[in-house]
């Protein structure tokens, strides 16, 4: 997914930066969290959103206390790795982070840091997972919570594999997408559903089964969407789990009810299918649904926020970023900023930022 995106030229030029100082005009900027000596991949928030992660190619992971958003110059506690951190996640505490990264010969490694603070013997790595995808390199890592304690992390390969595992480290299912190769993956904030975009046109939806108690039983395949013409390139679960949106190389975004009996083998249906309003040749590359009912998509350096509804473009931030947008992600529950609440996405680029923005409102 990242090749799609990653310029060639990722030195910003004078005229770039002038343009991205622009956008921090933006009604929409909160603020660039400094700190980042390298490209930003992988971003995380808590589950309470009092606290930011981020996964750096300087080979560090950093944790961004949320006490005031605006600050301008945010305090984080940072783990220096010996591998390059690809994607983070939070496990079962604020303190806790789940990391893939990229080993010498591109395999992926996955383990679970606890960060007591910034002192090497406040430290340590719970557990680690080496070569979690049997040799192959990871592009994604997503965590979802089924209670305080509990809950499963998603690992998505860059070929066709997709797994889970729990928060102590112990796989519970591998899956295969059946796409060739995975641009990025998704799994719902209850843990419930998960599915990958890849080079087919049709996702797989699976979904995750559990006791009483919140113990992981079982997968299982139980939808399919079809209707995209080309390759899926994004997609993201609405935060009540009930809808689905994705983007395809076709040029379309579409919004899906997965809020169907599909015990019964009642489909998913399209709900809004719209043209992506991108230059030629672009399109969407990430999507992220915001607990307010609003999406958020980034094509190359600029992100649009999109009404799921009507499918109109609310309004858009032309070059947040100096280079390609890589991730982004809202806050699951809206965040202090001065007296008021409000939904926060972050984004990271491949220019070594990490920028905070506000919702618009619809």
């Amino acid at each position: 997914m990242k090749q799609l995106m990653k310029k060639t030229n990722q030195n910003p030029t004078k005229a770039q930066s002038a343009v991205t100082d622009k956008a921090t005009h933006h009604p929409a900027y909160l603020n660039t969290l400094k700190g980042h000596t390298d490209n930003v991949g992988g971003l995380a928030f808590s589950a309470d959103g009092s606290a930011l992660a981020t996964a750096c190619e300087d080979r560090v992971i950093r944790l961004f206390k949320l006490t005031d958003i605006t600050a301008k110059n945010m305090g984080f506690m940072k783990h220096n790795m010996i591998t390059t951190p690809v994607d983070v996640a939070f496990g079962s505490a604020p303190n806790l982070l789940a990391v893939t990264a990229r080993g010498i010969v591109q395999e992926a490694n996955l383990s679970m840091v606890h960060l007591g603070s910034n002192k090497a013997s406040e430290q340590h790595i719970l557990w680690q997972v080496p070569n979690s995808h049997d040799g192959r390199p990871a592009v994604l890592l997503q965590s979802a919570h089924r209670s305080q304690t509990s809950g499963v992390l998603l690992s998505c390969s860059a070929k066709n594999e997709l797994r889970l595992f729990s928060f102590a480290g112990k796989q519970l299912a591998s899956v295969d997408a059946a796409g060739l190769h995975n641009h990025m993956a998704a799994i719902s904030l209850d843990g419930r559903f998960f599915a990958a975009a890849t080079f087919t046109s049709d996702v797989k939806i699976h979904e995750v089964r559990y006791d009483k108690q919140n113990a992981y039983q079982s997968v299982a395949k139980v939808m399919d969407l079809k209707g995209h013409k080309s390759q899926i390139l994004c997609l993201a679960f609405a935060p009540d789990a009930t809808k689905m949106v994705t983007a395809s190389k076709d040029g379309t975004w579409r919004v899906w009810n997965i809020n169907v009996r599909y015990h019964q083998q009642e489909d998913p249906k399209t709900l809004l299918q719209h043209q992506q309003e991108v230059p030629a040749g672009q399109a969407y590359t990430r999507l992220a649904w915001g607990p307010h009912g609003l999406l958020a998509a980034a094509c190359d350096s600029s992100i649009h926020f999109l009404d799921p509804a009507t499918g109109s473009r609310v309004d858009a931030i032309d070059a947040a970023h100096d280079a390609a947008v890589l991730n982004m992600e809202w806050a699951p529950t809206t965040i202090p900023v001065g007296s008021q609440q409000v939904a926060v996405l972050a984004t990271a680029g491949d220019d070594r930022k990490v920028r905070l923005w506000q919702s618009l409102q619809k």
